[in-house]
This record gives structure tokens, C-alpha cells and sequence, in this order.
């Protein structure tokens, strides 16, 4: 019969030997990920060029003088009532029908757009306002804007 094990010896591995594993598993991790890496490169190189990278360090290095600096700051009374302010356009903020905006921002977008292609040396005449607002495209354009100072309007 045979003795039972009593003593199990782990597998020891040289420090070279842990060394080549973890230098095999850093590759294997930058080869999966080298298009976030290269992006983080690029990004990195772009806060240096602009000054930004030596800012936030800087401020990393002081960060509790940096945060002291900021709350005197805000704490001093002209900044109050944009404190004040502030929390309330967050709040508004969640008021604003996004979509509608969304849409609005669009055609305003469009509209420039349009803007910036026309000839500037035009110039229009009261009938060509009149003509205009058979075109369906500014009647409901005009149309809009009126709506919108109603809207505006109202008490």
C-alpha cells in the first residue's frame, strides 16, 4: 500500500520566468486593445501640445491648494448668484421638451446654411415680400415665427 501525501510542494517559478509572463501577458493586452491605445496616445499628445496635459498635472501635484483656491472663489459674494443661477438652469433644464428643441435646432441649422449660400448683394422689395409668402416654405416659416411670438407674448 501506498504512503499518503503528506507534504505538497508548490511549482516555483525563477523571477526571470515571472518576469517573461508578465512582459507575455502586457503584449497580449496592448495587441487587443491597440486601437484605444493608439487613440490614447494621439489624445494625449494633442492635451500636451495645447498645454493642457502640464495644467492638469500641475494641478494634479496641488490638487488640495487647487480646491481650496476654487471654493474661496465661489464663496466670495459676486459669484453667489451665479451659484443660485446655476441650479436653476439645471433644473430648467429638465423642463425643455429636448425633441421639439432638437427639431428646432435642425431647421435653424438649415436655415443658416441657407444663409451662407445666397447672394449678398440682393436686395428685396415690398412685393417680392408679398410674393414670398406664396412660396409654402417661408408662409410656414413666417407662420412659425409669428406662433412663436404669440407664444412669447402671452401672459
Amino acid at each position: 500500500m501506498a504512503n499518503p501525501i503528506t507534504k505538497i510542494k508548490k511549482m516555483e517559478l525563477s523571477e526571470q520566468e515571472v518576469k517573461d509572463n508578465n512582459i507575455s501577458e502586457v503584449i497580449d493586452r496592448i495587441s487587443e486593445n491597440k486601437e484605444a491605445i493608439l487613440k490614447s496616445i494621439e489624445f494625449l499628445a494633442t492635451l500636451h501640445e495645447s498645454g493642457v496635459l502640464e495644467i492638469l498635472n500641475a494641478l494634479t501635484k496641488q490638487k488640495d491648494e487647487a480646491i481650496a483656491n476654487v471654493v474661496k472663489q465661489a464663496n466670495k459674494p459676486e459669484y453667489a448668484t451665479i451659484l443660485e443661477n446655476l441650479s436653476d438652469l439645471f433644473l430648467m433644464t429638465g423642463e425643455l421638451p429636448v425633441e421639439e428643441l432638437n427639431d428646432f435646432s435642425k431647421k435653424v441649422t438649415q436655415g443658416l446654411q441657407d444663409v451662407n449660400t445666397m447672394e449678398t448683394d440682393k436686395s428685396t422689395s415690398y412685393m417680392d415680400l408679398f410674393k414670398a409668402l406664396k412660396d409654402p416654405e417661408i408662409n410656414r416659416s413666417v407662420t412659425m415665427l409669428l406662433t412663436f411670438l404669440r407664444g412669447m407674448g402671452k401672459e
